[in-house]
C-alpha cells in the first residue's frame, strides 16, 4: 500500500497497524537496559540471583521494595533505546505526515508494565492532557498479545465525533478507576453511537499500532503468567498547541478543556 492509501486510512479508521514496525534488536536493546536499572536496584536489596530474568526481577523488586520498583519503572522513559526510536526517522516520517506538520513535539517516550494476574484494565477513553489537540501515539507490544492474553481495544472511526464529554471524562482513566468502562459502554448504547463497536488486535511484538487522540482506546487486564510490555511514544502537532498561543495557559491542556474549541 503506497503512503498516500496508507494515510488516508488512518484518518478513515483512526488508527493504523503497521507489522513489524521495531526490529527484534530494537526490542532487545530495550529489555537489556531495563534489565540493568533492575540490577541496580536490586543490588541495594543484595537478595537475588544473577541468573534470573527480567520479569522475575521486577517481580522480585516489587515483592521486596515497591517503592523502588516504581522508581525502576519512572525511570525507564529516559534510557536512550526508548528515546532513540522516538526520534528516529521511521517514526518522525508517519508522525509528521499524518499530522501535516514539519516540527512535531515527541512527548516522553515510555514502558508500559502491566503485571500478570493482576485484574486491572485502563478502561477506555480520548488522549487529553496532552500538549496539542491533535495528537497520534504509536502503541508497540514488546510481546506477542490477542484477545486471550488481554491486549489494547478500540472503537474504530471514533476519532471522527471529536472530543466527547461524558460522566467523568474530566479526569484522566487511570483516576477515573474501572469504572470509567461502565460509563464508556453506557455511552455506546446510544442509538446514535452503536455502530462503533471494540476491537481487540492480535499483535507480534514489534507490531505497531498508530492511533489518533481522539479514537476512544483502552487497554484490558494481563491474564497471562508474565508481563506485558508495551513501549508507547506520542506525536504533538505544534499547530494545535495553545501553549504557544496564548500567556495565560498551562504547558498540558487540563482534562476539564473543551478540546473542540482549540
Amino acid at each position: 500500500m503506497n503512503k498516500k492509501k496508507l494515510y488516508k486510512k488512518f484518518w478513515d479508521n483512526g488508527y493504523l497497524i503497521l507489522k513489524n514496525f521495531i526490529s527484534k534488536k530494537d526490542i532487545k536493546s530495550i529489555y537489556a537496559q531495563i534489565n540493568d536499572l533492575a540490577d541496580i536496584a536490586l543490588n541495594s536489596e543484595k537478595k537475588f540471583k544473577k541468573n534470573l530474568s527480567l520479569d522475575e526481577k521486577y517481580l522480585k523488586l516489587k515483592k521486596l521494595n515497591p517503592n523502588l520498583k516504581s522508581h525502576l519503572y519512572d525511570l525507564t522513559k529516559y534510557c536512550d533505546s526508548l528515546v532513540r526510536l522516538a526520534g528516529s526517522k521511521k517514526f518522525l516520517d508517519h508522525a509528521k505526515t499524518i499530522l501535516k506538520t514539519k516540527t512535531a513535539f515527541i512527548d516522553t517516550p515510555q514502558v508500559r508494565i502491566d503485571h500478570p494476574k493482576e485484574n486491572l484494565n485502563l478502561p477506555q477513553h480520548q488522549e487529553l492532557n496532552q500538549l496539542s489537540k491533535d495528537v497520534i501515539t504509536f502503541w508497540i507490544p514488546l510481546v506477542n498479545i490477542n484477545k486471550k492474553t488481554g491486549g489494547i481495544f478500540f472503537r474504530p472511526k471514533t476519532h471522527k465525533l471529536g472530543h466527547v464529554k461524558y460522566k467523568n471524562s474530566d479526569m484522566s482513566a487511570t483516576d477515573a478507576g474501572p469504572e470509567r468502562q461502565k460509563i464508556i459502554d453506557k455511552l455506546f448504547q446510544n442509538k446514535k453511537l452503536k455502530k462503533y463497536k471494540s476491537i481487540t488486535p492480535s499483535l507480534n511484538a514489534g507490531d505497531a499500532i498508530i492511533f489518533h487522540s481522539f479514537i476512544f482506546h483502552g487497554t484490558h487486564a494481563n491474564i497471562t503468567d508474565k508481563i506485558r510490555w508495551t513501549y508507547i511514544s506520542r506525536y504533538n502537532s505544534i499547530k494545535t498547541a495553545p501553549y504557544l498561543r496564548r500567556g495565560n495557559t498551562t504547558l498540558r491542556i487540563p482534562y476539564t478543556a473543551d478540546y473542540n474549541l482549540i
